[in-house]
């Protein structure tokens, strides 16, 4: 009796479990019940206020979701729309014509995610703190120096009649939709704060953040190079910071030739003994880039191109990314069709496809940024010398609104070129050119790929985009595949960009934009990206890459695609889940002999046990690897003694060494390998001994973290946190806001990445044509409402990477737009 008693407990936890997933809401051993009372509860603890007041505040955050069933009648179409939902909530929206269709997209992302759309443009803009308070005035202060609401009226006042009509039906669309909603979006009754309506302009704000999220906008790299340039002699930069890697996979073949070691005449760490153990600098964060990768007609199953993608960013709840399938009639009365993802805030259809093409995007890696070294005049300080002589800076004052706070002054100093953001270690004024800055970079072109009916319109299109610099993948029905660059690259004139220089006497400057002709193509049976090095074409290289990442994930990719026979969607879709650790294979096999070599030393016993985790690694990202994560760790303790001579030399110079751990690899493993003597840090009498004390390194930090070896897998480490910008900053609300942290498999060297608040925003792959065979998923849901069916409808499938249809279900829930 008390088995059966407990079986029914348990099937009556599955079933609430499964109910809940289908609501999109996360489990916890709790009913749904107490999970209600402790939300109450909750609101009672921050309110104080009566459980009358409680129950009016649930009914008005259940008012506050979208409107999924139904007629809503509104101003600005010119014709009825219908938006279809499935059970996931992707909608289909069936529309007349391209205004009315953006209409209809900007009023689904309004009622879903309108507060995530207000953080977008707001940061752009410099006005977070006037919503969220004054913790974000200064980073609402940097942000003002680049002036992109300005910017943004100009490339307004700049867009075709089509392209501005299309701004406009979406922000008027935008805002009747939030109109609609019965109650404010939650995180304004929360905030105590009325929604500002929507502004065509600030759909380009958006499109501006993704310049900021996806780009250099502090001038960081050309301060990194020229501090290394400073400390190094030519020879020693160009073998510590090169061009290329051994990893390099680029897709004409192309590879840089090596840099040889430098001599002891040139460099010598040896006789440099650091005053101090230097700072870890060497693990860095991941930089948000992406993987795609495709075949053409020639490889496919079916005969037409199959493209796969996944976009690496900064993970939220809600996604950045709002999935949508859309049909509609052009000025021709053509039926069109998209389905992929668009970026809440803007009209625009991100990556997907279109029935004749199919395209994904990873970031271009590219250097569109140039710090300006200023030459200033001794006797007045605010004028600075340019090719038509003395000009006085200019001097920007304006205000920082503050929620429930005193407003703040802003100040800043502008020059012709762009802002001035302060000075380098040796006082030197420097001011910042940035493509953002220019309103010819920000368009809506991309509203014409929509049309593109093969990969060669797609290709003519592409340079002339004014989007974030990103690789463009692109492949027909008709089974073409090619690789261009998509949006604007600036023309540089006597300098190639990679340090700051002066422009006063005119010798350096930009020169307006790359010629569409100018753009490097590649087109193949099978092309991959993976913010790798793409091409060693010159007008590639010419264009400036810069932190790229290494080419060992890229490599990868193309080795798996390459053992591919007639793939179809299936197929290309697995390579997403790879988490081999091919990259630190030569790694691990190091660690171990290390340890076989000590195993008598000192950590004796401990390294025994190193010793047999190290060894029975796996050679994955896996969850329950302890050995991943020690090897992982060995190689960035390795870095950070190396060089740690190298850190010494730049903190003398005032500054830590600026990171990009692409770059150190191969001169690492290169010294490692050959063992220079006039290489080898000082304190240490032999590589061995280095290696020796990276190991112990890697020891000592579990212990700091009171981890035991059988404790310390790569899962404990990377245990996935997707949050709620606001529970972020009340973590109480964390229950309801964000989805239990994960541990997952993944890392960076490797097709499926994965770090703690990093990873793939989405996992496209489809076919032109063949859209019903394809598959769309990302993390979270459609919503950004927490009590939305659809807030995290589609997690656990993009957890455990499981293929979800492209195309939306059968039809749940149906909205008629009407006029």
């Amino acid at each position: 009796m008390g088995r059966q008693k407990g079986k029914r407990s348990e099937e009556r936890e599955l079933t609430t479990r499964l109910a809940m997933t289908e609501a999109g809401l996360s489990f916890t051993p709790m009913q749904v019940k107490p999970r209600l009372r402790l939300i109450l509860g909750g609101i009672a603890v921050f309110t104080g206020v009566p459980l009358l007041v409680l129950v009016g505040v649930w009914l008005a955050l259940l008012a506050s979701r979208a409107q999924l069933d139904g007629r809503a009648s509104v101003p600005g179409l010119t014709a009825p729309v219908v938006v279809e939902r499935d059970a996931q909530g992707i909608p289909l929206i069936q529309a007349t014509n391209r205004t009315d269709l953006a209409f209809a997209v900007g009023f689904v992302h309004a009622q879903e995610r309108f507060f995530q759309m207000d953080l977008m443009r707001r940061n752009s803009a410099g006005e977070l703190a006037a919503l969220l308070g004054g913790a974000l005035a200064n980073y609402d202060g940097q942000m003002r120096r680049h002036q992109l609401p300005a910017t943004a009226d100009q490339a307004m006042a700049t867009l075709p009649d089509r392209h501005r009509a299309v701004l406009e039906a979406y922000a008027t669309g935008v805002n009747a939709g939030l109109d609609s909603l019965k109650v404010r979006p939650p995180e304004y009754l929360l905030l105590r704060q009325k929604p500002r309506p929507w502004r065509p302009r600030d759909s380009l704000l958006v499109g501006m953040l993704m310049f900021e999220r996806l780009q250099d906008s502090s001038g960081f790299e050309d301060r990194r190079r020229a501090l290394l340039a400073e400390v190094l002699p030519p020879a020693a930069l160009a073998f510590i910071d090169p061009d290329g890697s051994p990893w390099d996979t680029p897709l004409d073949a192309k590879q840089l030739p090596s840099i040889p070691l430098p001599g002891p005449e040139v460099l010598q760490f040896a006789t440099n003994r650091p005053a101090q153990v230097a700072r870890s600098s060497w693990e860095s964060p991941l930089i948000p880039g992406s993987n795609n990768w495709g075949v053409d007609g020639s490889v496919s199953a079916r005969g037409g191109a199959i493209i796969a993608n996944d976009m690496h960013l900064d993970l939220g709840l809600p996604n950045i990314w709002y999935r949508v399938s859309a049909r509609w009639l052009d000025q021709t009365s053509q039926r069109r069709r998209f389905d992929g993802v668009t970026l809440p805030g803007t009209p625009l259809f991100i990556v997907g496809s279109n029935g004749e093409i199919a395209w994904g995007f990873t970031n271009g890696t590219l250097d569109t940024t140039d710090l300006i070294s200023l030459e200033l005049d001794p006797a007045n300080t605010r004028r600075y010398r340019t090719p038509d002589g003395w000009q006085t800076m200019e001097e920007v004052v304006d205000v920082i609104e503050v929620a429930n706070g005193d407003p703040l002054a802003n100040v800043f100093n502008r020059t012709i070129w762009g802002p001035v953001i302060g000075t380098n270690h040796l006082g030197e004024h420097q001011a910042l050119r940035w493509v953002a800055h220019l309103s010819e970079a920000t368009n809506l072109q991309l509203l014409e790929l929509e049309s593109a009916s093969d990969v060669d319109a797609a290709l003519k299109l592409a340079p002339t985009c004014g989007i974030p610099v990103q690789n463009l993948l692109v492949g027909d029905r008709q089974g073409a595949l090619a690789w261009t660059l998509i949006g604007r690259l600036p023309r540089r004139i006597g300098f190639d960009g990679r340090t700051p220089v002066s422009w006063a006497d005119g010798r350096c400057r930009w020169e307006g934009w790359l010629r569409p002709e100018e753009h490097p193509q590649v087109r193949g049976a099978r092309l991959w990206t993976a913010n790798n090095r793409i091409s060693g074409q010159s007008n590639y290289l010419t264009t400036g890459p810069y932190q790229t990442d290494l080419g060992a994930r890229a490599r990868q990719i193309r080795d798996a695609l390459q053992a591919l026979v007639k793939p179809d969607e299936t197929a290309l879709f697995n390579l997403f889940r790879d988490d081999r650790a091919l990259f630190l294979d030569r790694w691990q096999k190091l660690m171990l002999q290390t340890l076989v070599r000590g195993a008598a030393g000192t950590n004796g016993t401990a390294w025994t046990e190193l010793k047999r985790e190290v060894a029975n690694w796996g050679g994955r990202a896996a969850t329950n690897s302890v050995g991943y994560r020690l090897v992982r760790a060995f190689r960035f303790k390795t870095g950070d003694l190396f060089f740690e001579p190298l850190t010494d030399l730049c903190q003398r110079t005032g500054s830590d060494l600026p990171v990009d751990s692409a770059r150190w690899e191969g001169p690492l493993w290169s010294c490692l390998t050959e063992r220079p003597a006039h290489l080898l840090n000082s304190r240490f009498a032999s590589y061995d001994g280095l290696l020796a004390t990276a190991i112990d390194a890697v020891l000592a930090d579990l212990q700091a973290q009171n981890l035991t070896l059988a404790k310390a897998t790569w899962g404990q480490r990377n245990m996935v946190k997707i949050q709620h910008p606001l529970s972020r900053a009340l973590p109480k609300l964390a229950d309801w806001l964000d989805v239990l942290p994960t541990p997952l498999p993944g890392d960076d060297h490797m097709p499926r990445v994965q770090g703690v608040r990093f990873g793939p925003s989405e996992r496209l792959v489809v076919s032109p044509g063949q859209e019903a065979q394809g598959f769309l998923q990302m993390p979270g849901g459609q919503s950004g409402h927490f009590l939305s069916p659809f807030y995290r409808s589609e997690h656990v499938a993009w957890e455990t990477a499981t293929p979800t249809p492209l195309l939306p279900g059968l039809p749940r829930y149906r909205l008629v737009l009407a006029p």
